[in-house]
């Protein structure tokens, strides 16, 4: 894989599990990083503690609530501030995930859904367009879910958040296609992240389960590949479509979900 010249990256919902492997596959790679996302300030600090020691990149933390258009845009224009050029790559990482019948489902949990997997990625990618066409040069990748292309009971909202991602992915591939800007969705499944496995163990509760009881019930059931995605796996194909390699892959929607979206 080309790895191109230092560039700026920024991933959304970086804090932790997915977003921060994705992040540090890049400072690997010298970037300079901008992470944000929730979490207490010593994890935060021990987060750029470690990116400052491992890697020779900058590592910044901006905080924004995602639910909040203006704190969004209070959050670019702060890395406008530092990176006058804007940006080079967008990962739209964020997320998060609440479950309840159609009917049961609160309002302001709907909101909240499509605001922090959909609105956000709209706004950042609005945002820092401009900057990417001026430098002819461009990558986005937006965090999807195989609940973007099917569905199960009790998911709805996040599955139309994230066939909305689908959308918008392909709509910001066919607008930017010449400007040296692409823009692609990752689809994966199952990934062992502190999230997953507080959902894991919720289930195993109920369930009056173990755990692993729990986990293999649904690996039998989701993947037939019999084991989870890693972060690590992720986190080097997102790196793939950021490269130069990948400049003809663009409008993709890339299921890495160990087959489940192939039953």
């Amino acid at each position: 894989m080309a790895v191109s010249q230092k560039h700026v990256a920024l991933v959304s919902g970086s804090t932790s599990g997915i977003g921060l492997g994705i992040a540090r596959k890049f400072a690997s790679f010298g970037y300079d990083i901008i992470i944000t996302g929730l979490g207490e300030q010593n994890v935060i600090d021990d987060i750029q503690k470690e990116f400052k020691q491992n890697y020779k990149g900058d590592c910044t933390y901006v905080y924004a609530d995602f639910t909040k258009q203006d704190e969004i845009q209070a959050m670019c224009e702060t890395i406008v501030k530092k990176y006058p050029n804007g940006i080079d790559i967008l990962v739209n990482n964020a997320g998060f995930q609440f479950v309840d019948l159609i009917e049961d489902y609160p309002i302001d949990k709907w909101n909240d859904i499509i605001a922090v997997h959909l609105t956000s990625a709209f706004l950042l990618t609005r945002f820092f367009l401009p900057f990417m066409k001026k430098k002819g040069w461009g990558r986005i990748v937006n965090h999807g879910s195989p609940m973007g292309i099917v569905s199960t009971p009790t998911k709805v909202p996040y599955t139309v958040a994230k066939a909305g991602l689908i959308g918008l992915t392909k709509g910001t591939a066919v607008e930017t296609a010449a400007y040296g800007i692409t823009c692609n969705i990752v689809c994966p499944a199952m990934v062992e992240t502190e999230l997953v496995v507080k959902q894991i163990n919720t289930l195993a509760k109920e369930q009056n389960k173990t755990y692993e009881e729990k986990r293999n019930d649904l690996i039998n059931w989701l993947l037939p590949t019999k084991k989870p995605v890693t972060v690590e796996q992720i986190a080097v194909f997102v790196s793939y479509l950021c490269s130069d390699d990948a400049s003809s892959m663009t409008g993709s929607v890339v299921s890495m979900d160990g087959g489940f979206t192939a039953l």
